[in-house]
């Protein structure tokens, strides 16, 4: 297939030639406006300048930051690494600083406190002219001043790998020391790193998620967190706090269009309703910025792989007032499966709006285009890894037909987040945010083979989904004595309506070893799709009660109603069902001054059930019930970029359907669910330029009631029973080459178990290796390559169905920064 970006439609060429135009307008505003600035700001006869000597100079105000990674090496060469990630006029004699020692600088940081810190204990001090930044003697009777960063915050960015607070535990701005729950946070810089092209390659690397490869990660963002399915389906994928996707296949996140994703494992309706029992994946949208900040990057790689993304922020206005942000990819890319394609267009506008320190209104909106098809899942045994004798579906082979499979999805949303901060110190935020998806997808799902022929079956899908959400909430802290109080009360609402017409049918087996032809599927069948329209309604409240800021208790509670109706196209039967829950949650945390936090807590979840048949007179199913106790301990040294956790944890979710023993017809909710497990997770910085994760999980996920004798105590599918990653990053100061960084990761996944069909009940485990290599050439350039499955290993993931993994793929990636 043909793959260029010059081969787009007429409709996507139209979004690209769109896309390129805006992207370049504020290039090259910036770039006449920086040229202009350095012009009028020259300092005469510089001794010595970095950043010129690159060619280049850069504007840096006061309260621009920069992201550095700076190991201590001797003070010129780490002079010249601060120029090129910081893009700062910098001038001194070369001879001052010769024989002297930089301190390592890491972090995002702005860039005077950054020089200062670099140059602390070296007898120099740092001097602002203008936009030109200026090394100095130290007068012997001056102390060094220090220039703190400015704090992180839960909504921005994390520097380098360990972030410090979130707020998707607990609604407000929190440490995650004094979070009671298992949480793990990846930044826009990390994902940026890895080069992430989904949600799933995203948290790769933290314990206890399991997603599906990403042949099917493309679509859909589908997980398994703690031994339950936590995908789109379920309500547990999150945005900015609020949900997001209403059906499984609505599309799944661009990462690039996010400042940090955040995996929060175990039951937690208390704050956000009906969810997964397993956890939840909140995203945060990268937001407008008031420092300067533009980046263009051009990829190139396997499959004919070609992707252009831009990301630009700053301030409309001399008062700074409003601010924006606008983020675009467009991709075009084959796969290792021909003719699946892998195509998309993101746009995602945004502006904020302080008309006073007090009062901000951000509007965020994103558009997003995928154009692929399904690779559609294999009973176990038509796989290569199968024991059972005869063909099998080869590695890289299209079971479908390419004048029928396809997925052609646009995704759509548009809102806002309102703050305003009362003279009493009360908060009150106000989010809401209008989103749909349209898909169309069409896909022939491999089914037996019989002697060297395949039977499938063809689906033919038009899904609508539409969702209304909004959050009010008000938060007031206090201290009283040795007590600090935050106290938290709000109301959500979250409006879903889902249409999903399908037509199923046999379609025309494909030969295995015959000849390559057209066999195309005739869609006869009925409409067995439905309409579903669900309202959710939620009040929530949450104290945190700190005393002597070393004993944290956190306690909330909710109140859920939750109301749906189904309608069956097909013969036009409506189901209504209508459902109230209270969920809780209630943690202790325990804060030492060496850094050590332990904790323990119990929180609970609901979702309501829509599966299964009750027999006539018993009633609706209640919602299926989960219950977490978890205890574990954090430990982060003061001032350090070392973040080690561990938990223990036992979640039960009840209420779960299985066949009724007295009519095979209908369903009963005697089932029940219990996952056990062990999770460490490592963020640290071990050395100058070394950066560290590393993580682990046990899951013991089984089935602990069931009508069924024989299903009691049998594994749950597709839930791993160990799982371990670790992923170095160095950067090669201490090698003389401070511009360029290696990183390497190296991924295993145990056996899976799968179903009772299958002649193997498990599945082999896998380990995966990746790795990255970038090279700062100045200031503004950098060169980087991905390497993802680098020892081509082949490997198999099952829940239920499978599918075969990706191999290896590599990508070359050019950016450009200022």
């Amino acid at each position: 297939m043909k793959s260029s970006l010059n081969s787009l439609s007429p409709r996507a060429g139209a979004s690209t030639a769109w896309l390129l135009a805006i992207t370049l307008w504020p290039t090259a505003q910036t770039m006449a406006a920086t040229a202009d600035a350095v012009a009028a700001d020259r300092v005469a006869a510089p001794l010595a300048s970095p950043a010129s000597a690159f060619g280049t100079t850069a504007i840096a105000s006061p309260s621009r930051t920069a992201t550095f990674d700076i190991p201590a090496l001797p003070l010129p060469a780490a002079l010249a690494l601060f120029s090129r990630q910081s893009g700062a006029q910098l001038v001194y004699a070369p001879a001052l600083v010769d024989g002297r020692n930089g301190r390592a600088v890491q972090g995002t940081l702005s860039i005077d406190a950054a020089l200062s810190d670099l140059v602390r204990g070296a007898g120099l001090v740092v001097h602002r002219r203008g936009s030109t930044l200026t090394l100095e003697v130290a007068p012997s009777q001056l102390r060094e001043v220090s220039v703190s960063a400015p704090a992180e915050d839960a909504y921005g960015p994390v520097s380098g790998y360990v972030a410090r607070r979130s707020a998707t535990a607990t609604k407000t701005d929190t440490p995650l020391l004094e979070t009671p729950q298992s949480i793990s946070v990846v930044g826009a810089d990390e994902m940026a790193l890895r080069k992430s092209d989904s949600l799933s390659d995203a948290v790769g690397y933290v314990p206890s998620i399991v997603a599906q490869p990403n042949g099917f990660a493309r679509l859909t963002d589908d997980y398994n967190v703690r031994g339950f399915d936590a995908g789109a389906r379920t309500g547990s994928i999150l945005r900015d706090g609020m949900k997001l996707q209403a059906a499984q296949f609505d599309g799944g996140q661009e990462p690039y269009g996010l400042e940090r994703v955040e995996l929060l494992r175990g039951a937690s309706s208390v704050l956000y309703g009906q969810l997964s029992p397993g956890g939840l994946i909140n995203t945060v949208s990268k937001r407008p910025t008031a420092d300067p900040l533009h980046e263009i990057n051009l990829q190139l790689g396997s499959h004919g792989r070609k992707q252009l993304s831009t990301d630009h922020g700053g301030r409309l206005n001399d008062d700074g007032s409003l601010t924006y942000r606008l983020t675009a990819l467009v991709r075009r890319s084959d796969t290792q499966v021909d003719p699946v394609q892998d195509n998309k267009l993101y746009i995602a506008p945004a502006l904020t709006w302080r008309p006073s320190a007090a009062t901000s209104i951000t509007l965020l909106t994103s558009y997003q285009k995928i154009d692929t098809r399904l690779v559609a899942p294999m009973d176990y045994n038509t796989t290569i890894f199968s024991s059972r004798p005869g063909p099998k579906i080869g590695y890289r082979q299209f079971t479908g037909e390419r004048d029928y499979d396809n997925y052609d999805g646009r995704m759509t949303t548009a809102g806002y987040v309102a703050e305003h901060r009362f003279a009493s110190g009360v908060l009150l935020r106000h989010a809401l945010r209008a989103y749909r998806s349209d898909v169309d997808y069409r896909y022939l799902t491999p089914r037996t083979i019989s002697g060297s022929s395949l039977a499938r079956r063809y689906d033919t899908r038009f899904d609508d989904s539409r969702g209304t959400t909004s959050d009010t909430n008000v938060q007031w802290t206090g201290r009283s004595g040795l007590w600090e109080s935050t106290l938290l009360g709000g109301v959500d609402v979250y409006r879903k309506d889902y249409s999903a017409h399908r037509f199923t049918g046999n379609a025309p087996a494909l030969p295995l070893n015959g000849p390559s032809m057209s066999r195309l599927p005739t869609v006869t069948s009925v409409d067995s799709g439905s309409e579903l329209v669900s309202l959710q309604k939620g009040v929530y409240a949450q104290g945190q009660f700190k005393f002597d800021d070393k004993w944290v208790l956190v306690a909330g509670g909710r109140y859920d109603w939750a109301d749906s109706k189904t309608t069956v196209y097909q013969t036009g039967a409506r189901t209504d069902q209508d459902d109230r829950k209270f969920s809780g949650r209630l943690g202790l945390v325990r804060t030492f001054d060496n850094g050590v936090a332990p904790y323990v807590s119990f929180s609970q979840s609901f979702f309501p059930t829509t599966s299964g048949s009750a027999r006539p007179g018993t009633g609706p199913f209640k919602p299926t019930v989960g219950e977490q106790f978890e205890a574990g301990v954090r430990y982060q040294p003061v001032g350090s970029k070392t973040l080690l956790s561990a938990a223990l944890y036992q979640l039960t979710q009840k209420n779960v359907v299985t066949d009724d023993p007295a009519d095979s017809r209908y369903d009963v909710q005697r089932g029940k669910v219990r996952s056990r497990g062990l999770e460490l997770e490592a963020r640290a910085t071990l050395a100058p330029g070394l950066q560290v994760i590393a993580a682990y999980n046990y899951t013991d996920a089984r089935t602990t009631a069931d009508t069924d004798p024989a299903v009691v105590g049998t594994a749950t599918q597709g839930v791993p029973r160990h799982t371990a990653s670790v992923w170095a990053d160095y950067r090669l100061g201490m090698l003389g080459l401070p511009a360029a960084r290696v990183a390497a990761g190296v991924r295993y996944l145990g056996p899976l178990t799968t179903a009772a069909s299958a002649s193997e009940r498990r599945t082999p485990g896998y380990t995966l290796v990746d790795a990255t290599f970038t090279y700062d050439l100045d200031a503004h350039w950098q060169l980087g390559m991905r390497a993802q499955n680098l020892f081509d290993k082949q490997y198999l993931y099952c829940s239920g169905t499978c599918r075969y993994g990706d191999r290896l793929t590599v990508m070359g990636t050019a950016s450009y920064r200022w």
